[in-house]
């Protein structure tokens, strides 16, 4: 709860001492092709944004001998703040399509049944929810990557949860955006 507490004092004072002159877009819509699915992300205010997104999450895990894979249904939340917006523009490079770094407090909630894999799962859910560091770069023509690392909290309607790593990687397009 300390780590939760932190995370949103910071983002609230990052929200009061950012610059005016840099903002994000209005809102955009990007289609993500390595993990399928769609993504939503919209404006709140200067350089913060909320951002959906509903697909197919790859998972893996392993052990002594074995090596489990799977897509299953996926659906995440992110309240992100980027940070380094006018540092890009005073280099003369592009923040359009959100082409920043961020930190973020995300969720993803996945479902628990196999779509694709070498593993049965048997119903329910699973998550995480937790800070991230981040950064998505969007080039001409919508071309969109983005990263992210973290440390979250990890649920089931199984067990208690335990803290773990956060990973993400994401290549897509982003099909519409507005920044006025």
């Amino acid at each position: 709860m300390k780590l939760f507490s932190t995370f949103l004092l910071f983002l609230i004072t990052a929200s009061v001492f950012s610059q005016a002159a840099n903002d994000v877009e209005k809102h955009q819509f990007k289609i993500n092709m390595l993990n399928p699915g769609v993504e939503y992300e919209v404006r709140l205010a200067t350089n913060q944004t909320l951002d959906f997104g509903a697909g197919l999450q790859f998972g893996a895990r392993g052990g002594e001998g074995y090596f489990d894979w799977v897509f299953v249904p996926a659906f995440n939340a992110q309240y992100r703040h980027y940070y380094n917006m006018k540092r890009r523009i005073g280099k003369g490079k592009t923040i359009s399509g959100n082409s920043a770094n961020y930190i973020a407090l995300a969720n993803t909630t996945f479902i628990n049944e196999s779509i694709i894999g070498n593993t049965v799962l048997s119903g329910g859910y699973f998550g995480y929810v937790g800070p991230v560091y981040g950064l998505q770069r969007t080039y001409p023509k919508g071309f969109n990557i983005g990263f992210k690392i973290g440390f979250g909290y990890y649920y089931d309607d199984f067990y208690e949860g335990e803290f773990g790593p956060v990973l993400g990687f994401s290549i897509g397009w982003v099909i519409r955006g507005n920044r006025k």
